[in-house]
Formats: C-alpha cells, sequence, structure tokens
C-alpha cells in the first residue's frame, strides 16, 4: 500500500540527535520556541560550497584514478569548482578501480548530496564545503539481500525529490515479473526507514538518466519503456515511451510532468527543440517543436539553419531563455525567435584544477544557482 513504512533495522545517527537534543531546550532549558528551533539548527549548519560555484556548465570526467565533477561559467568556459566524487563511486573489488558512469549518479537539487548505484545498493554522500569533495556518509541497502520467490532484492534508479528532502529509488526482484516497488528515504535519515511511494514496470529508469543521454551517448541503447519522476508535491508519476513513427520523434508523457525528450531538448519554457532524423552525430538543422494539451510532439519546422557548420550538442540555459550549442569545439549562444545567428561564447572550457587520472569527459547541460 503506499504510504506503508518499510521496516528496518538502524542505529539512530548521533548527529542527528545531538541536533534534535539543543533545538529541543531553550537556554533556560525550557522548550524553544519554533524561531529559537531555527536559529540553532541555522547556527548548527555549517556554511556549503557557494551556490554560484556549483552552477553553470556541468562536465562529468571519468577515469581510472577517479571520477569528478567540474562546472564552468557559461559567459567564457572557465572553471568554477572541481568537485571530487571518487569516495563515493571507488570499487575495491575492480581491478580498474572506477567503474562511474554518470547515469549511476543522483544529486540533490542543490547538490549538497548525492547518491550512487553500485551493487544492488545506494550509496549516500554529502558535499564537504571544505575539501570539495562527496563524503559517503550512508548506505541504502534491502534489509534482506534475497525472497525465497523473488531472487535478489536490488535498490536502483536513485533520484532526488524536488525540494531536496528525499531520496528515491526502485526496488526491483530478480526473478520478478511484477512490478516494482518505489521507495524513499529521508535524506537527514538515509539509512533510516524507507517509504513505499507506489508502483512502476520493473526497469522503470529516472528522468536524470534520461537527460544524461538525449543528443549524445545513446549508440544503439534502446532505452526505457517508462521513466518514473517525482512531482512538486513529491507524489510518484510513472511516464510511459512515445514513439512517434510520423515525425520519428521520441519522449516520455506524463500528465502532471509533461513531456521528457529522449532524441531532442526541453528548451525555452513552453518550447522544445531538436534535429529530426539525428544520427547520434551531427546535425545542420535545429527544428522547434510544439507539445498540444493532449502532450502530442509535433514538429513546427527549422528554427535554426547552420550553414557551414555542425552542432553535435545543445543544452537550455533556461534563466537566459536560450541554447547553448556546442559546434566542433566552439561553444554559441542562440536566442530561440531571434532574427540573428548565434552567437560566439568560447572556443574550450578551460581549467584552473583540472581532474587527473580521468580519460572520458561529458558535458551534461547548463544548471541555474540553487539559492533556496
Amino acid at each position: 500500500m503506499t504510504g506503508e513504512k518499510v521496516t528496518r533495522t538502524r542505529i539512530a545517527p548521533v548527529f542527528l540527535t545531538a541536533v534534535l537534543a539543543l533545538t529541543a531546550c531553550s537556554s533556560e532549558g525550557g522548550q524553544a520556541t519554533p524561531g529559537e528551533a531555527s536559529q540553532a539548527d541555522a547556527e548548527l549548519k555549517e556554511p556549503g560550497v557557494p551556490a554560484e560555484e556549483l552552477s553553470g556548465l556541468l562536465v562529468h570526467h571519468k577515469g581510472a584514478r577517479g571520477v569528478f565533477l567540474t562546472f564552468h561559467d557559461v559567459e567564457d568556459g572557465t572553471q568554477r569548482s572541481l568537485i571530487d566524487l571518487t569516495d563515493l563511486a571507488l570499487d575495491e573489488t575492480s581491478s580498474v578501480g572506477i567503474e562511474a558512469f554518470w547515469h549511476k549518479f543522483s544529486f540533490s537539487p542543490d547538490f549538497e548530496f548525492a547518491a550512487y548505484e553500485h551493487d544492488g545498493e545506494l550509496r549516500f554522500g554529502e558535499l564537504n564545503a571544505e575539501t570539495y569533495s562527496y563524503d559517503w556518509t550512508g548506505l541504502v541497502e534491502p534489509e534482506e539481500s534475497a525472497t525465497f520467490s523473488g531472487g535478489a532484492i536490488e535498490y536502483l534508479s536513485p533520484q532526488f525529490s524536488p525540494d531536496g528532502s528525499q531520496l528515491w529509488f526502485e526496488e526491483q526482484l530478480e526473478n520478478s515479473e511484477e512490478d516494482s516497488r518505489v521507495l524513499s528515504v529521508d535524506v537527514t535519515d538515509p539509512e533510516g526507514e524507507a517509504e513505499h511511494k507506489g508502483d512502476a514496470p520493473r526497469g522503470v529508469e529516472t528522468i536524470h538518466r534520461v537527460d544524461s543521454r538525449v543528443l549524445s551517448g545513446q549508440g544503439n541503447y534502446r532505452g526505457p519503456d517508462n521513466v518514473y519522476a517525482i512531482t512538486p508535491d513529491n507524489q510518484l508519476e510513472v511516464l510511459e515511451r512515445v514513439r512517434d513513427e510520423g515525425t520519428g520523434l521520441d519522449y516520455f508523457a506524463g500528465d502532471t510532468i509533461g513531456v521528457v525528450p529522449w532524441d531532442f531538448v526541453d528548451g525555452t519554457p513552453g518550447q522544445f527543440f531538436g534535429p529530426i532524423g539525428f544520427d547520434r552525430s551531427t546535425f545542420t538543422e535545429l527544428h522547434s517543436l510544439s507539445v498540444s494539451d493532449d502532450g502530442t510532439v509535433s514538429d513546427e519546422g527549422i528554427a535554426l539553419e547552420a550553414t557551414g557548420n555542425s552542432i553535435s550538442r545543445m543544452w537550455a540555459d533556461k534563466e537566459l531563455d536560450r541554447l547553448i550549442l556546442l559546434a566542433g569545439s566552439s561553444y554559441f549562444a542562440y536566442t530561440p525567435g531571434s532574427d540573428n545567428e548565434p552567437v560566439a561564447l568560447f572556443d574550450n572550457l578551460t581549467y584552473e584544477e583540472e581532474p587527473e587520472g580521468t580519460f572520458q569527459t561529458e558535458v551534461l547541460g547548463v544548471y541555474p544557482a540553487h539559492n533556496g
């Protein structure tokens, strides 16, 4: 039943116990007022990494010696920060040490928390503002490793709620063809009781995983038939795959979340953009796409044609209602609806502190500063 608690053995975190004890009492030993409790919470919370340093063009770096994130200024490509994910992703049983693919990670909207899917469990981490790295602080794992009829139990497809308060994930049984349960834990107590939020088709994936493959890295990967989403009021919604044979467009659709693209991008508010017949390489025509009231995506024609260049990637910069285009090694800004051609921003991303021991990089998109 949705909303039921999943009993799991745990020990209450010492830090959380201390916070509750300190905020429960005023300086006179009585019950704290809400204002006093909020002030105490603020004083106890250590200052984090500045939001500006966790915004801009986000790049994932992966290698045998480590895995990192870098954030870059969208206007000039200069590096804002280097974030180390290695502690979360390190696999001591692997001969290569690190096998950390981007889609296995999930981050809270403010990047304070992270989760990493590994061997049917979820490693939970918190961003350390002193070291600019994620410290592995918890393990979200099934209470039992297997069931008699269903086989091994795995926790997969993590994603954080829009308000960052919960970590959601799929509970999948190895030998079962039944729908999976979608569970959640509170980020303040990730090893605590998991709550059953609803059910979803087996093998359901996340919007985050779909976003990481849009216009890049798909290859022959077919993708899932369903993704699960978390609505703004922290409710479960399962989106179904739509493959339009007429336009060739491929996307997921839901009643509350709306359209999640597979082979085009969610651009400026209320608009989508993408190539038609994208061959997973480059394209020269950027089409404007519209969405009807029933969720059908239609091609509205060519919005931009690249005559002397080919576009390989594009991302929405929603704060400035524009698209960032990558053509060759150069980055451009394009304002949809403008008669002007895209404006050159910079040629290459630059680094003050480049990740060492990495051999694969992937630009993941433009992330706004999260200030609350």
